[in-house]
C-alpha cells in the first residue's frame, strides 16, 4: 500500500496556508469625491475601521467662514483592530495656495475639549509644502511623503500635548484635518497597519494543520514499516 510522503503533505499544506495567510484584506480607501463629505462635527466624526496593510483618506478643506472659507475641518474616527498597530500616517498629497494645514488626534470615538488648545491632543503636526513644525519656526519643510507620527509624538515639534509613543496601538482615535485659510486644500493621508508580534489565527491554524498532517503521515509510514518487519 502506498502512503503519501511527509514531504508531499507538507508541501501541499504549506501551499494552502500561503494562500490563506497572504490573501489581502480589502483596504479602506475613502475619497470625499466618491464617498461623500467627511464630517465637520468633532462630536460625530466619520467612522472608519482600518484594515491590515495600506489605508488612505483623501479630501479637501477650505478655510473658516470668518476668512471666507466654507469647509475648514474634516473629522475622522479611526479604529485600529486588536492585534494590529498603525506604523505610519503619511501625508502623501497636498495641494493648496497656503503653505500648510494642521492635523492632530486624541483617543476616543469623538473629540472632547478645545480643538484650538494643544492640551486637547495626544499629538499634532502641520503638514504641507512648507510646514512649520513647531508653529512659528522660521525653518519650514515639505511633509509630502513624510510619516507624521514621529513628529506628532515629539514634544519639541508638538509642545503641550498629552503625548503618545508610536506606533499607535489597537483602539479608536479621532483625527482632525484642518485648513484655516480659504484656499482649497486637497490632501491624502496613507496609514499602514501591521500585525503585532503575535501569530495571527490563520497562521496558527496553518502551523497546527501542517504539524498534524506531518504526524499522521509519519505514523502511517511507521505502521507500514512495522508490518513489513513482522
Amino acid at each position: 500500500m502506498h502512503y503519501p510522503s511527509v514531504t508531499k503533505i507538507s508541501l501541499f499544506s504549506a501551499t494552502l496556508c500561503a494562500l490563506l495567510v497572504t490573501a489581502p484584506a480589502k483596504a479602506i480607501m475613502y475619497d470625499e469625491a466618491g464617498s461623500g463629505d467627511l464630517s465637520n462635527n468633532p462630536l460625530a466624526p466619520t467612522v472608519l475601521t482600518l484594515t491590515p496593510g495600506l489605508n488612505s483618506v483623501s479630501g479637501t478643506v477650505a478655510g473658516f467662514p470668518q476668512f471666507g472659507g466654507t469647509d475648514p475641518q474634516d473629522w475622522v474616527s479611526f479604529t485600529i483592530p486588536t492585534g494590529f498597530v498603525m506604523t505610519s500616517y503619511v501625508n502623501s498629497k497636498y495641494g493648496s495656495a497656503d503653505d500648510q494645514g494642521f492635523t492632530g488626534f486624541q483617543s476616543g470615538s469623538s473629540f472632547s475639549g478645545d480643538e484650538f488648545v494643544a492640551g486637547s491632543y495626544a499629538g499634532y503636526a502641520h503638514f504641507g509644502t512648507a510646514a512649520q513644525n513647531p508653529d512659528g519656526n522660521p525653518t519650514s519643510s515639505s511633509t509630502v511623503g513624510v510619516n507624521l507620527l514621529p513628529l506628532m509624538a515629539d514634544p519639541s515639534f508638538a509642545p503641550g500635548t498629552t503625548g503618545f509613543t508610536p506606533p499607535l496601538g489597537a483602539g479608536t482615535y479621532t483625527f482632525l484635518i484642518q485648513q484655516g485659510d480659504p484656499s482649497t486644500t486637497g490632501y491624502r493621508f496613507n496609514m499602514n497597519l501591521r500585525a503585532v508580534s503575535v501569530p495571527e489565527p490563520g497562521s496558527s491554524l496553518c502551523l497546527l494543520g501542517m504539524g498534524g498532517l506531518a504526524i499522521l503521515a509519519l505514523r502511517r509510514r511507521l505502521g507500514y514499516l512495522d508490518r513489513r518487519i513482522r
